[in-house]
């Protein structure tokens, strides 16, 4: 009968706290009470909820009660989470509650990454919208298990968080869709222009980078090649060197000319926009599937950053579309704090270990290098790694300048 009695009690609390969550319009204030709210109403050391992102089978760890990690990069390692048929998907899947009470043996466990606190028992919901799925809410490590009673409360509960959320993000959008057009105003009379000089300096640099570094990449493997396979004398050597690192200087200096015409050049410093375009352009002509995902807000006075940051950006879809063999690119962009964090993932064939672990001083990767010693110049950091279970990483963090933030 007490157990009875508590769960009626759960049921009645729902409703003011549908009414609360219900009023609420900034998304950070949703996820931090809805959570605190669904550990309390299940008995739940930790939970969080996921977003899906848009268009794709990527999910974003939007929030997390209950647990701080010891590292203060694992949120940024793992936030993102590819679709796939594991214990986290299954209620999205399935589209209905999923519980495991013994995880470590659940047939759909794949492990946890390293830095996470044990998950021994688990219970998730979808977030929807109508028939529409958003995301989900996943609770863990109740002390006794999960049951019918905590299916019931906590999907009642994520059906209103998921409205609230939706409401939310239209909130956002009619901010952002004021906000649009009033820049657009401000746009109007210069946007042809400013289309007519991107779309010249992109061909500029395609042709320099298809023709021109190409031809000096090739010189380059020539002399090498004579130097490692011919008996010249000293001297001759010594001149084949020179030219040889002539032809790196000039590579140098055409990649870098590639890294400024690339630059949209707008004035605008929006980064984010840009970047969309760029992907539309890339799914155009590679037929690559390409996603952006943005979090945190950029301050003001980053042109240069966010320069850099295109450029880098540019030329890793550019070795995408050209090496990784690649069906989809994610580019995920994070301001936060101090700095920006930028990671760009692509699903295709990965990069060679002898790259990988060469190119900084190699003569022969001029892309990667410009790459890493742009993020170097501005006091960042510069990653290329394979991915988990294929592809290619490449990860970017810049600090922001101290006037900007």
């Amino acid at each position: 009968m007490a157990d009875r009695d508590d769960l009626g009690g759960q049921l009645d609390s729902l409703h003011a706290i549908s009414v609360e969550i219900a009023a609420l319009h900034e998304m950070s204030e949703i996820h931090e009470r809805a959570l605190s709210y669904c550990r309390e109403l299940t008995g739940s050391e930790f939970a969080f909820t996921g977003l899906l992102v848009d268009g794709t089978r990527v999910m974003d760890v939007a929030a997390i009660n209950g647990f701080e990690p010891l590292d203060p990069a694992f949120y940024d390692q793992f936030h993102l989470m590819a679709g796939r048929s594991n214990l986290l998907w299954r209620a999205i899947r399935e589209q209905r509650p999923s519980i495991s009470n013994d995880v470590l043996n659940d047939s759909d466990s794949v492990g946890q990454p390293a830095g996470h606190p044990p998950v021994r028992r688990f219970l998730g919901v979808s977030l929807r919208v109508g028939t529409r799925i958003i995301g989900m809410i996943g609770v863990a490590n109740k002390v006794d298990g999960y049951g019918e009673d905590d299916e019931r409360i906590l999907e009642t509960l994520a059906n209103q968080v998921a409205v609230a959320i939706d409401n939310a993000r239209l909130y956002q959008q009619q901010r952002d869709m004021i906000g649009s057009l009033r820049k657009l105003q401000q746009r109007l009379s210069d946007a042809e222009r400013i289309g007519l000089l991107a779309r010249e300096r992109q061909r500029i640099a395609g042709r320099l980078h298809d023709e021109i570094e190409q031809r000096i990449f090739s010189i380059g493997l020539g002399i090498n090649s004579l130097l490692e396979t011919s008996e010249a004398d000293l001297t001759t050597a010594q001149r084949l060197q020179s030219i040889r690192q002539l032809a790196v200087d000039t590579a140098d200096a055409t990649r870098k000319a590639i890294f400024a015409l690339a630059i949209p050049g707008n004035g605008e410093g929006d980064l984010a926009s840009n970047l969309r375009s760029l992907l539309r352009d890339l799914e155009r002509t590679s037929g690559l599937h390409a996603h952006l995902v943005v979090s945190g807000k950029p301050p003001p006075g980053l042109e240069q950053t966010q320069d850099v940051l295109y450029s880098l950006i540019n030329e890793a879809l550019t070795n995408v579309q050209r090496h990784a063999n690649a069906g989809m690119v994610l580019v995920s962009i994070r301001y936060e704090g101090d700095q920006v964090n930028v990671v760009i993932q692509d699903d295709g064939v990965g990069v060679p270990n002898s790259i990988r672990n060469t190119f900084a001083d190699s003569y022969l990767h001029f892309g990667l290098r410009h790459m890493h010693e742009q993020a170097l110049d501005l006091g960042g950091t510069f990653e290329v790694a394979n991915g988990e279970e294929r592809g290619t990483v490449v990860r970017v963090t810049l600090p922001l300048p101290s006037d900007a933030r």
